[in-house]
C-alpha cells in the first residue's frame, strides 16, 4: 500500500473525459490531513484547467474517508484560529468543490465519517454502496461537527433526526441515507465508481452552460445560510479543540 511519504495524498485518473479523484491514504482509511485539503484544492483547479467534463470523488481501498486525521491534530499556524486551522481550510475547499461548474459525484464505499461525510455531501450527487455507512462521532471525541455537517443535516433532516446523528454519533446505513434524501442512489458494493462515472458521462452530454447555471441556482438556495453558519462553526471548533477533553478524545481514537 502507498504511504504518505511516497505517494500523493490525492490522486487523479481521468476516464472518458471525467476526472476521477481518489483520496489516497488507504492505511489511514483515507483520513484527511491539512495537506490533503491543499492537494485536493490544487486538483480541483486542475479539473477546470484541463477541461474535464465532470468529477467523481472516491477513496482508496474501498473506503471513502474516516474524516479528519486525529493523529496529525487540527491545529495549523500560530494565529487565534490555529486550533481549528484544518476546519477553516476544509471550509474553503468544500466551497471550492460546490462551486465547480461541472457535476461532481461522490462514490462512497465502506464509510464516510465526520469530515469525510461533509466532503461527500458537498458533491452534487452521492452514490453509495449498499453496505456503506455514514457517521458523525464528533461528540464522542469531545469536539464539534465541522465541514458544515451540522447545518446540512439539520436542513435536510430536521432537528430531531440531525440531533440523533450528531449528538449520539449513530451510524446511518446507505439504504436509510437514501431514504432520507442524503444519498442519490445505492449501488452494489464495488460498483459505485463505475455507476458514478456512467452518470457523470451522461451529464457531460448536456449543455455545459445549462449544467453550470443549474448548479448555481441550486447552490444559491443554500449559500447565504451556509456562509452565515461557517464563522460560527469555526468559532465553536476553535474553542472545542483547545479544551483538554478534546486532546484526550483525540488520543483515545489514535
Amino acid at each position: 500500500m502507498p504511504n504518505d511519504q511516497s505517494e500523493p495524498l490525492i490522486r487523479r485518473d481521468d476516464r472518458d473525459g471525467i476526472a476521477v479523484v481518489l483520496l489516497n491514504r488507504p492505511r489511514q482509511r483515507n483520513a484527511l490531513r491539512y495537506e490533503s485539503w491543499t492537494e485536493l484544492s490544487a486538483t480541483l483547479d486542475e479539473v477546470i484547467a484541463t477541461g474535464a467534463r465532470g468529477l467523481v470523488l472516491t477513496g482508496a481501498s474501498e473506503f471513502f474517508s474516516a474524516g479528519g486525521d486525529l493523529k496529525t491534530g487540527p491545529a495549523h499556524g500560530t494565529g487565534p484560529l490555529a486550533p481549528a486551522g484544518r476546519v477553516e481550510h476544509a471550509q474553503r475547499v468544500l466551497e471550492q468543490l460546490r462551486a465547480l461548474p461541472v457535476a461532481s459525484i461522490a462514490a462512497v464505499e465502506g464509510g464516510a465519517i465526520g469530515l469525510g461525510w461533509s466532503l461527500a455531501l458537498s458533491c452534487d450527487l452521492v452514490i453509495a454502496a449498499e453496505d456503506a455507512f455514514f457517521a458523525a462521532p464528533f461528540v464522542a471525541r469531545a469536539v464539534v461537527p465541522d465541514g458544515g455537517l451540522a447545518w446540512r443535516l439539520t436542513q435536510q433532516l430536521g432537528r430531531q433526526r440531525a440531533s440523533s446523528l450528531l449528538l449520539r454519533g449513530s451510524r446511518l446505513s446507505a439504504v436509510d441515507a437514501e431514504r432520507m434524501g442524503l444519498v442519490s442512489e445505492v449501488a452494489k458494493p464495488g460498483t459505485t465508481v463505475d455507476r458514478a462515472l456512467a452518470i457523470a458521462v451522461e451529464l457531460a452530454q448536456a449543455d455545459p452552460g445549462a449544467v453550470e447555471m443549474t448548479k448555481r441556482l441550486i447552490n444559491s438556495a443554500e449559500s447565504v445560510q451556509l456562509a452565515a453558519f461557517h464563522p460560527l462553526e469555526l468559532t465553536m471548533a476553535t474553542v472545542a479543540q483547545q479544551r483538554s477533553a478534546a486532546v484526550e478524545g483525540r488520543a483515545a481514537f489514535s
